[in-house]
């Protein structure tokens, strides 16, 4: 791009000079083009009127009605001795036109509005004719007088053409004028400013150099007296005062640096200081967020536990009477092909966790084994919905099998056994999950950037807070298929578990009968990952929104809150290049991370050490409410 240099005084004032020159000959020029218009205008309205009253006289007292074409010979005359008229028409009494400088135009046809006037009422018109703005010529119309009769109507149009000639030689003359004028005037002015004023600026603008370079050893000469030679007084000031401050402000220096070096010294402890009580508060932060997930974890682990352990004594006392139950079956009567094939049926039963059976169900087997007329089938009906073996076709299957009173015994001891390794084998799993999430979110290397999938870490997040959120509020998630990996750290799980407890803390000041509702949502956008997580809780006043992840500002009550669990949220986005973003009504507040996708590498996104939750078959309130 061309850069245009800097322009002197002298050519700014002799440009401003010039325009203001050009400006008004500009005006001058058009009130003088105005003026010359006016008077060509009058002066051809003159004309035509003169032209009209002529051919009117002509064709009045020269025109014989009786033959025909003499009119055409008045007309063809005038269009021959004037050659500014552009055209002559001669409208009888019965607006026909008989004779017209084009031939084309006789005959009859609408006439014009204005010779319709003429006709009528007698009435003659002259107007200037133009079209798109542009003057065309002059059109008269006057009507013929015989006595008091109206006996036809000449128009005659005059053309514009001289007059815009005249014109535009004014225009060349005023603009050649002009120019000279202001050719001159500069001339004169440069000179003027050349002596008088360039020779003074310039000896000041060389005091001003070697004031610039430190040399304030400066005198300029203060006359004549005028508007330079009391800015050359102040320049003279200037210098004066600038070498009296230099030698203040070279002292003051030497006493400064003195007094800096304390002050950073004592500066950088307190920065130290401020360093370390943050370090505290952030780790005081966390230790509060881990402590609502070890209490959490510990009845989500014990929960499993003790139904391990009640499973373990109820197997133990199954096993203490199964001797005693398979006596009875050295001498059945029933098959053993048939006792396996209803205990095999009875173990997949059994396979799954569940509810016990209903009211409805128990009733339902009472009823069939009455059918089939089984004795006691009100108890055995009882035992069979304990174990969970209701099913009708499964039951007309072994109907005969179950109608033995020694082999229902043993049933019920292996269904309970079956039941308590059902239970045995989902509580192991949930411990397994448990562990495998703490180990992660207990991970040494936090700071270490990788790619990260966001479900699995969100995942994690739920797992860990599984009891926090159960009986508060349902947990729904909307996660696409097949994200790509983020760029990201271990802390990403600081910031599901600070954003879900927050939730979940919302929902819990509207009261127990509430129903709470937790909506997480991730969507790909481009190279982008957006996580939404939405709770229908209290909400965010609109005048607090701006301050939310300020460091130590919460609208929780005393106690309650440290104001840091958002603070550290906006923290750990912004350092992994994302952005954090909440709206908030009441009922209803959405916090939105943004983060980036990571870059593929022949690496996979999770290391080979690194352990998680599994997303697939793993229980765990991940697309289910938590109950």
């Amino acid at each position: 791009m061309l850069r245009v240099p800097p322009l002197s005084i002298r050519a700014k004032v002799l440009l401003m000079v010039a325009g203001t020159l050009v400006v008004a000959n500009a005006i001058a020029t058009l009130a003088v083009r105005q003026i010359v218009y006016k008077y060509a205008v009058s002066q051809k309205l003159s004309t035509v009127e003169i032209l009209a009253s002529s051919f009117v006289h002509d064709v009045k007292y020269e025109v014989d009605p009786s033959k025909e074409g003499t009119t055409q010979d008045v007309i063809a005359k005038y269009m021959t001795y004037y050659r500014n008229i552009r055209g002559i028409s001669f409208y009888d009494p019965t607006m026909r036109n008989v004779a017209d400088s084009d031939p084309l135009r006789i005959g009859p046809a609408e006439p014009p509005s204005d010779v319709v006037e003429a006709l009528r009422a007698a009435r003659p018109s002259t107007r200037i004719m133009q079209e798109n703005g542009r003057t065309l010529g002059i059109r008269s119309v006057s009507p013929i007088l015989r006595g008091s009769k109206i006996t036809g109507a000449a128009v005659i149009e005059i053309s514009f053409e001289d007059i815009t000639a005249t014109i535009a030689k004014v225009d060349q003359s005023i603009i050649v004028l002009q120019v000279l004028k202001t050719i001159v005037v500069c001339l004169a002015l440069y000179v003027l400013i050349r002596h008088v004023i360039l020779t003074r600026l310039t000896r000041l603008i060389q005091a001003t150099h070697r004031i610039a370079k430190g040399d304030y050893d400066v005198e300029l000469p203060v006359h004549p007296k005028d508007e330079i030679a009391e800015l050359a007084t102040a320049l003279n000031r200037m210098s004066m005062d600038l070498k009296r401050s230099r030698e203040e402000l070279d002292e003051y220096n030497r006493h400064l640096e003195n007094m800096v070096r304390e002050k950073t010294a004592a500066l950088q402890k307190t920065y130290e200081d401020l360093k370390n009580a943050q370090s505290h508060l952030v780790l005081n932060e966390k230790m509060a967020s881990l402590g609502v997930l070890i209490a959490g974890v510990a009845h989500e682990i014990n929960t499993p536990v003790g139904a391990i352990l009640n499973v373990s004594r109820n197997l133990a006392r199954m096993l203490a009477t199964l001797p005693e139950s398979l006596r009875p079956f050295w001498r059945s009567e029933i098959a053993p092909e048939a006792m396996a094939a209803c205990l095999e049926d009875l173990r997949v039963a059994n396979t799954k966790t569940g509810e016990v059976s209903s009211y409805r169900e128990t009733k339902r087997v009472e009823q069939l084994l009455a059918e089939h007329h089984v004795k006691d089938a009100k108890e055995r009906a009882a035992v069979l919905a304990r174990i969970r073996f209701t099913e009708p076709e499964q039951l007309r299957k072994h109907i005969d099998s179950l109608g033995d009173s020694s082999f229902l015994k043993l049933a019920d001891a292996y269904g309970s056994i079956a039941q308590g390794v059902a239970i045995a084998e989902t509580s192991s799993q949930k411990i397994a999950e448990i562990v495998r999430a703490l180990k992660y979110y207990a991970r040494s290397d936090m700071d270490r950037i990788e790619p990260i999938q966001i479900n699995e870490s969100i995942q994690i997040a739920l797992v860990l807070l599984r009891n926090h959120l159960k009986n508060r509020v349902a947990v729904r998630t909307d996660m696409a298929s097949e994200l790509p990996p983020v760029r990201g750290t271990g802390e990403l799980n600081q910031i599901w578990t600070n954003l879900l407890t927050n939730a979940c803390d919302a929902i819990e000041e509207l009261g127990p009968d509430h129903e709470g509702v937790i909506e997480i949502t991730t969507r790909r956008s481009g190279d982008r990952i957006h996580v939404a997580i939405t709770d229908n809780g209290v909400g965010i006043p609109e005048d607090k929104l701006q301050k939310v992840f300020d460091p130590f500002y919460t609208t929780k009550d005393i106690g309650k809150g440290t104001g840091l669990g958002l603070s550290i949220v906006s923290g750990i986005v912004t350092k992994l290049g994302g952005t954090a973003s909440v709206v908030s009504r009441p009922g209803a507040t959405a916090f939105e991370i943004v983060l980036r996708v990571a870059e593929m590498t022949a690496t996979k996104a999770n290391s080979p050490d690194r352990e998680a939750p599994a997303q697939a078959g793993a229980p765990g309130p991940a697309g289910d409410p938590a109950r």
